[in-house]
């Protein structure tokens, strides 16, 4: 069963699926956007299957770090390209990460609870499919008319 946010269920498992719709025309982000949802599924997958908590937080640290290191590299090449809206792209993944790091601290305490996870992927699957569809798609726009 698919939704519009792009999770489904798969022999009741949870996941974020990639769609291709979601593509924004620059084999680099893409491939790492491909990279964030598989990232983002073994912490799920992790959950679910009520792996030990080091596992669980080893994946969360992972998937956080993988992020930030895609952030850098999609600001890095906004910035070189010129594109216009890298601040307010920037505060974006700040604000993601801000939260991200907040959840790592509820994730510390109280462990993979179902409603962290349940918020978290809730949280996870409707940003990335937002920001993705909206900003990311705009540096591709971008590119393409840089490249003309």
């Amino acid at each position: 069963m698919q939704s519009k946010v792009g999770t489904s269920l798969k022999e009741d498992t949870l996941v974020i699926e990639w769609q291709d719709s979601l593509s924004v025309g620059v084999l680099e982000i893409d491939i790492q956007h491909k990279l964030l949802f598989e990232r983002f599924n073994s912490f799920l997958q992790a959950c679910q299957s009520e792996a030990e908590h080091d596992k669980v937080h080893r994946l969360f640290w992972f998937l956080e770090a993988y992020a930030v290191t895609h952030f850098t590299e999609e600001e890095k090449l906004m910035q070189a390209s010129g594109f216009p809206d890298l601040p307010i792209h920037r505060k974006q993944h700040l604000e993601f990460a801000a939260e991200v790091a907040r959840v790592k601290e509820q994730l510390r305490s109280e462990g993979p609870t179902a409603p962290l996870v349940n918020g978290l992927t809730t949280f996870i699957s409707d940003w990335l499919v937002r920001h993705i569809s909206q900003m990311d798609r705009a540096i591709g726009r971008h590119l393409q008319r840089s490249a003309t």
